[in-house]
């Protein structure tokens, strides 16, 4: 009943994640301004975080928590890799930015390992790099329109695909060590204050494109807004939450695997993307994967 319980946060972190992928799909759908509507994000969200959680804190007792500075770099690093996640899908191509965010996943895999001690049997790690090659078939959804995505080679935008990949995994590997040094049980406090910090980058952000006319200010991103915060504060509270019972070895390539492929099923049935047949071999062997990843002798 106990392990029902912690799959259930899974579970749940999963399809709150998608509901974020699909959330910001329909951002382009009806032209909502993205940093605005990622501001209205970190808005509802942190609102979101403070009305849920079951306790709060004076600033004395923030600062006295043992995670307050690395949550003042994580909920910087969840923006920053956004703005990265953007720019290197203008200049790179969705496929090649999908994947390096996807792979990312080696890193949280290795620090677990490395600097967690956690332990991989062999048959957990043959799901490992299963769960990769199902990532790859995947997320290539897009491929056969790769060639008509506008990319650029030059100077540093042709790294942008390897910040993201170290990017992404630096944000995973930080969700766990803040997860790790709370110890006074006040999780939603902390989210939400996370988010509290993206929000104070993200109002730098729209300002800094109004002042310089590069946008125009619209309301109606904040009713975007309003459904990707709340949407986002649970994701990452389900992550969080199953972070405490599960290894980084076991956690992240399930959880990513999950939300790639739901991702997936659900472009196909709501936006009418077409799936291939290495599309399909993927979804298979992220079930197999999964299966063996979760395997203890």
């Amino acid at each position: 009943m106990y392990f029902c319980n912690v799959m259930i946060f899974l579970i749940l972190a999963i399809l709150f994640s998608t509901g974020v992928f699909v959330a910001m799909r329909l951002f382009k759908r009806f032209g909502l301004d993205n940093h605005q509507a990622l501001m209205w994000n970190y808005v509802f969200a942190t609102g979101t975080g403070f009305v849920v959680c079951e306790s709060y804190e004076t600033i004395p007792q923030l600062v006295a928590e043992p995670w307050f500075g690395l949550s003042l770099l994580t909920g910087f690093w969840f923006i920053f890799t956004y703005l990265l996640m953007t720019a290197s899908t203008q200049r790179s191509g969705v496929t090649v930015t999908s994947l390096s965010s996807k792979l990312s996943v080696v890193l949280p895999i290795l620090a677990g390992v490395i600097f967690l001690h956690e332990k991989l049997n062999f048959v957990a790690s043959l799901g490992i790099v299963l769960a990769l090659v199902a990532l790859v078939l995947v997320v290539g959804w897009k491929l056969p329109n790769s060639k008509r995505e506008h990319t650029d080679n030059s100077g540093i935008v042709a790294l942008l695909p390897v910040f993201i990949f170290f990017g992404t995994g630096t944000g995973d590997i930080l969700m766990k060590i803040t997860e790790q040094q709370n110890t006074a049980g006040n999780l939603g406090f902390m989210i939400a204050f996370i988010y509290f910090i993206a929000l104070i980058f993200g109002i730098i952000i729209v300002v800094w494109d109004i002042a310089k006319g590069k946008s125009k200010w619209q309301w109606k991103s904040a009713v975007g807004g309003i459904g990707l915060g709340v949407i986002n504060y649970f994701s990452t509270y389900c992550v969080y939450y199953a972070m405490r019972y599960f290894d980084n070895v076991v956690l992240f390539p399930i959880y990513n695997i999950g939300v790639v492929s739901l991702t997936a099923v659900t472009g196909c049935l709501l936006f009418k993307e077409k799936l291939t047949l290495k599309n399909y071999i993927g979804l298979v062997i992220a079930v197999l994967a999964v299966i063996l990843i979760t395997f203890r002798p």
